[in-house]
């Protein structure tokens, strides 16, 4: 079977056995071609980060680079099956955009310590908790340091409305020696659908504050930066539709997620664009859908 060039040049970025790397390759160093792959970056040592492999041909590709360990920060159930079949190792740490809980980057140091040869980290695209938690890695196996580490996140493109995931990775502690670290599951067990509704109204709670103050940080809580608090309440609303909930099958809920989560970036743009009264317009708008939704599956 023939191997695609763009496959043996990522080899020849670090060999095709798993040894470690002395220095981070720049970007450019590694193919944006790979079959199944996307935003593929070289971390540092043996980490690489990257979107989640795509069907066989992702995983495939994996075998051929010489992984032996596939982490996945995703919510989303890895695809163990396929793993197997190529011959790797899956390690499931969901981790949210908000940023890296401690038990998270516990997990993420006992990869480094216990997870031999070459290893691959993805979220969903691989641009943004993929490479923070790639960063923490690295960090822990003493491959990045702080500056080193935020480093990455700018070559990954990692959004800087994800404050949390910054600021997790600049000030993140390696475990003491001898703590006795997580167990390293396959597939780990994520949060109900219930609880990811939680979150969702956690993050409205919050853009309702930053509403009322017209916009601006709320003098109360300066860490609402507006564009950020509406991302988050974006991006959650979108993970809650990930997860499919059994009660949602042939019903109109899900349309109803996908329209808060249009809702939700309509107000970003409006943000980012510095159009205020816009931004409140569409809020208005979500605050229906809401409570439409609201009163049909939750009253």
């Amino acid at each position: 079977m023939s191997v695609p060039f763009a496959v043996l040049a990522v080899v020849g970025v670090f060999g095709a056995t798993g040894g470690r790397a002395d220095e981070a390759a720049e970007p450019s160093a590694v193919p944006h071609d790979l079959p199944g792959l996307e935003h593929v970056l070289h971390a540092a040592g043996r980490v690489f980060s990257g979107s989640e492999p795509l069907g066989k041909e992702g995983f495939a590709t994996l075998q051929r680079l010489g992984f032996r360990t596939v982490v996945s920060v995703d919510g989303a159930g890895p695809a163990l099956d396929l793993a197997h079949r190529y011959g790797l190792r899956y390690v499931h740490i969901p981790i949210g955009y908000g940023g890296v809980s401690r038990q998270a980057g516990r997990s993420l140091a006992r990869v480094a310590a216990d997870c031999p040869g070459k290893i691959y980290v993805h979220c969903h695209h691989g641009q943004h908790r993929g490479p923070a938690a790639a960063a923490i890695v690295c960090r822990a196996a003493g491959d990045l340091d702080a500056s080193g580490a935020v480093d990455l996140l700018q070559r990954a493109g990692t959004s800087a409305d994800y404050a949390g995931l910054w600021r997790d990775v600049a000030n993140y502690r390696s475990p003491a020696p001898g703590e006795t670290l997580p167990k390293l599951v396959e597939h780990a067990q994520v949060a109900s659908f219930a609880a990811a509704m939680a979150v969702v109204d956690r993050y409205y709670d919050n853009v309702k504050l930053v509403a009322a103050a017209e916009w601006m940080r709320p003098a109360a809580h300066p860490d609402l930066e507006p564009v950020q608090t509406v991302l988050l309440l974006r991006e959650s609303l979108r993970e809650a539709g990930r997860l499919k909930p059994a009660f949602a099958v042939e019903t109109d809920f899900p349309a109803w997620l996908r329209q808060s989560e249009s809702v939700a970036a309509d107000i970003e743009t409006s943000l980012r664009n510095g159009d205020h009264a816009t931004a409140g317009r569409e809020f208005a708008r979500l605050k229906h859908t809401c409570s439409q939704c609201h009163a049909k599956y939750r009253n």
